[in-house]
């Protein structure tokens, strides 16, 4: 490789490394007296840690109630594996993620910028069910019945009185947050289905036939009232059996009204998230933002026979309870592979489902008891003092090298510049946070890149010594001190891989701090050195002494 390549090579490794690290305008959601805001300010996009910056606390327990949890131990312990999946795929941010006591998880997000989306994604239980929608038309069956129980235990007049009041956030209700959520358009040929028998019924006359079996349509400004109505136990207890009423995640348009489309499907699914090995997001030109997903090959094929008993029918994607999307009719029998349609949703919402169908279900599901901003651990002395720590070192480190190895040295202090530079810029790329772990893998890869350096330039010197040329020294101790500095950078790469493997939170951080450093180590000493030393010898045309 000729000299101007080299050159090239470097410049544009710097003009990308100062981009990557280079000021911008970021939008973050702070809390400010006790709510959430968007602040829009520039700072260079390089996280720091919980040690350094601060960040989010955030302290769940189980949710019981939906139901009692057998065994809240076990449940805890396994809700703490998800989430530390689940935050780790979040983006490399050194979370703090443990268990505190029998029946509680604390975590810990430094510099988080999305709270709101970060709480979504370790609240999620992700319960994937596949669900055939009934055909035997029993609600429909049983809505005298359901109208009489409404009215004997005075529940319409309740229900009237609460008015706009927010119900109970307990079973289905829980769903009220997005009743007036708009979804997907239908084509301008649609109408509004037909109303149900009897228009006199407190329930029957908020409910409108839907267009496939099993398909009720419910006006947005009802939907409440029909919840209400649903959660009520003596309604709950005369439900047909072997079936249950999901409601769908979007509302939909029909001759210029919005519905939400509520489904009663079969209560045994036909198969479970459990075999789920892969999900991944996607846009589909017809059916917009999409999650595709995959099953593992039990999965598969129980999915095949299952399918191809229900050919014809009407399969409901049931996610937390809810239906994705119109239930789709089942053409021809299903293996591994398929789909989520996300409706309205942006390519953001698919990828957050595909992260918590990916990292797992919960066990069981979790509620948020505490959630606050924490302040930096350190505090601002002992990072004050850190700082001038680093400044000392460095200092010390440049003073004996210029002295030590004189012009040569100095070469090596501008190759460590170059090396400090690009580290960063890999750490800002992979939006790692910087902590105390991160800065420890950081000073370790400058000890390593120094090291590198010692053993080109005693290499060199021992063939000077031999009364070679200082062209030739040069590029003999270069070649010969090659094998020293790979083997000791692999080796350490090789072990910082497994910490990032198997590792967690500062773990991780550690190991990922490391690696960018080790690599950027290697491109300094080998190459960005050798580079200069070429220039050097360009300039003099090697016919001046090496100071080394």
């Amino acid at each position: 490789m000729n000299l101007k390549t080299r050159l090239i090579i470097i410049a544009v490794l710097v003009v990308a490394s100062v981009w990557a690290l280079f000021p911008r305008e970021v939008t973050e959601r702070i809390r400010r007296d006790g709510v959430f805001v968007d602040t829009t300010y520039r700072r260079v996009p390089l996280k720091k840690g919980l040690d350094l910056e601060g960040g989010m606390h955030l302290a769940l327990e189980i949710d019981e109630s939906r139901g009692a949890v057998a065994n809240k131990p076990e449940a805890i312990d396994r809700a703490l594996t998800v989430i530390r999946t689940r935050i780790d795929e979040f983006g490399v941010s050194e979370p703090n993620v443990q268990k505190v006591g029998e029946d509680r998880i604390v975590v810990e997000l430094p510099g988080i910028d999305e709270p709101d989306r970060a709480i979504d994604v370790v609240q999620k239980s992700a319960f994937l069910q596949f669900q055939i929608t009934d055909e035997t038309n029993a609600l429909q069956r049983v809505l005298p019945r359901l109208d009489g129980i409404i009215r004997e235990a005075g529940l319409a007049k309740t229900v009237a009185a609460a008015g706009d009041r927010p119900a109970a956030r307990t079973g289905i209700e829980g769903l009220l947050d997005d009743t007036t959520t708009a979804g997907t358009d239908t084509t301008a040929g649609d109408t509004v289905p037909s109303i149900l028998g009897a228009t006199d019924g407190p329930l029957s006359s908020l409910l409108q036939q839907g267009q496939i079996p099993g398909e009720y349509y419910v006006v947005n400004d009802q939907v409440s009232t029909v919840m209400r109505y649903l959660a009520a136990p003596q309604v709950e207890a005369a439900l047909p059996p072997g079936k249950v009423l999901r409601w769908m995640n979007d509302s939909v348009s029909l001759g210029g009204n919005w519905y939400r489309p509520l489904y009663v499907l079969d209560a045994r699914p036909i198969i479970t998230g459990e075999f789920l090995v892969d999900a991944q997001p996607g846009t589909d030109p017809r059916d917009g933002t999409i999650v595709t997903f995959e099953f593992n090959n039990q999965g598969g094929s129980r999915f095949r026979r299952e399918t191809e008993r229900h050919i014809q029918d009407n399969m409901a994607i049931v996610l937390d309870d809810r239906v994705m999307g119109q239930p789709p009719v089942i053409q021809s029998a299903i293996g591994t592979r398929g789909q989520i349609t996300m409706g309205g949703r942006d390519l953001q919402a698919a990828q957050d489902l595909a992260l918590v169908l990916r990292a797992g279900s919960l066990p069981a599901p979790l509620k948020v008891m505490e959630a606050r901003n924490i302040g930096a651990s350190l505090g601002e002395d002992a990072i004050r003092a850190g700082q001038n720590a680093g400044i000392v070192a460095i200092a010390l480190v440049i003073l004996i090298m210029v002295v030590y190895y004189r012009f040569s040295g100095f070469l090596a202090v501008v190759g460590l510049a170059f090396y400090a530079l690009t580290t960063l810029a890999i750490l800002a790329g992979f939006g790692a946070a910087l902590t105390l772990p991160g800065i420890a893998g950081f000073v370790l890869s400058i000890g390593m890149a120094v090291d590198a350096n010692f053993l080109i330039f005693e290499r060199i010197r021992e063939e000077m010594e031999k009364g070679k040329t200082v062209r030739t020294a040069i590029n003999e101790g270069f070649d010969h001190a090659w094998s020293a500095i790979v083997d000791t950078h692999v080796t350490t790469a090789l072990t910082a891989a497994i910490l990032y493997q198997f590792g967690t939170g500062p773990v991780r951080g550690f190991a990922v701090a490391l690696l960018a450093g080790l690599a950027a180590s290697m491109v300094s000493a080998i190459f960005v050195v050798r580079t200069l030393f070429l220039v050097w010898l360009h300039r003099t045309r090697a016919n001046q002494p090496l100071s080394i």
